[in-house]
């Protein structure tokens, strides 16, 4: 026999039980007011990603949303409850198409672009090698579109009259180790005139390094719009004021063009256009660049959106 205490007690975590599976506001019959029972309530679920383009077999390219990182790591934001950050780019592909992925670069989170995964299974286990080798061919390119501050002159020269020209400036890494780093760049259009003062900026990197873009525009003295790490403090508050969200990066991966491959035999050229809220941004406070730019935007095949 069960002494009485214990049966009161196997009761109460019974009428508990039964509390925390009503509807949120309600509490099971029995259980005292002053009993209090904190519910948490689970994160929105996030629209599906848009797919760009697959084979369903080797690989599949995403649209990246900003303000969502690629894959969980040290540099995400820990403060943040993990029931409460939105959940990876690389777990929601892999759970959408319920097989383990390999992702075949990375993005900051600020920033929006094509993504690449590999299925890592069947095929997917050799396309994993041949997309990496294709991505490291010199015939593979990465085109980024950057909104950065300030016009097109830098020191009294215009650097639009430069066309496609190269910073070739060693960057360190996270355990700051020096290395070669390559970008290929073409300010397309811009402006000094009146309060919003900003750039477009095609980006190229010919190396992977670690944040090389925003490094490499800093260093011209055009930091990206919304870099919090490499950009401006003045800058950024200036242009959330004036729209941008609070965790954009102004830098998106517009095109990818890889060589063929045994697992891509045409070779890949996928495109993703540029998201809205950057063009809201282009829109409500640079119509005039983007008139100046569209055309060659056009030219390198970028696809603008709602401009």
């Amino acid at each position: 026999i069960m002494p009485e205490y214990y049966v009161k007690f196997l009761s109460f975590l019974s009428l508990l039980a039964a509390a925390l599976v009503r509807p949120a506001g309600s509490l099971a019959e029995g259980v005292p007011a002053h009993v209090a029972i904190s519910v948490v309530a689970a994160p929105p679920p996030f629209p599906p990603l848009r797919i760009l383009s697959t084979d369903d077999v080797s690989y599949v390219v995403v649209d990246k949303p900003p303000s969502i990182a690629c894959h969980r790591s040290n540099y995400i934001d820990c403060s943040t409850p993990d029931h409460l950050e939105p959940v990876p780019v690389f777990q929601r592909v892999r759970d959408a198409f319920g097989q383990r992925v390999n992702l075949m670069h990375r993005l900051d989170r600020g920033a929006s672009d094509c993504l690449l995964c590999a299925f890592a299974q069947g095929k997917g286990d050799e396309a994993t090698a041949w997309l990496a080798a294709a991505f490291a061919d010199a015939r593979a390119i990465k085109t980024y579109v950057a909104l950065v501050r300030w016009g097109t002159v830098l020191r009294g020269e215009e650097l639009r009259d430069r066309g496609w020209f190269t910073i070739d400036r060693p960057l360190k890494n996270q355990e700051g180790e020096e290395r070669d780093a390559d970008t290929h760049m073409k300010f397309v259009a811009g402006t000094d005139d009146g309060a919003a003062r900003a750039s477009i900026v095609l980006c190229r990197p010919r190396t992977g390094r670690w944040h090389q873009i925003r490094k490499h525009l800093n260093g011209l003295s055009h930091p990206i719009l919304g870099d919090s790490t490499h950009g401006n403090s003045a800058t950024n508050r200036e242009w959330k004021a004036r729209g941008l969200p609070g965790q954009r990066l102004c830098l998106h991966l517009a095109r990818i063009q890889l060589p063929a491959t045994d697992v891509t035999p045409g070779g890949l050229d996928v495109r993703c256009e540029l998201p809205e809220d950057i063009c809201a941004i282009i829109r409500d406070n640079l119509p005039e660049v983007f008139e100046e730019a569209k055309g060659v935007l056009a030219e390198e095949g970028i696809l603008v959106g709602n401009v």
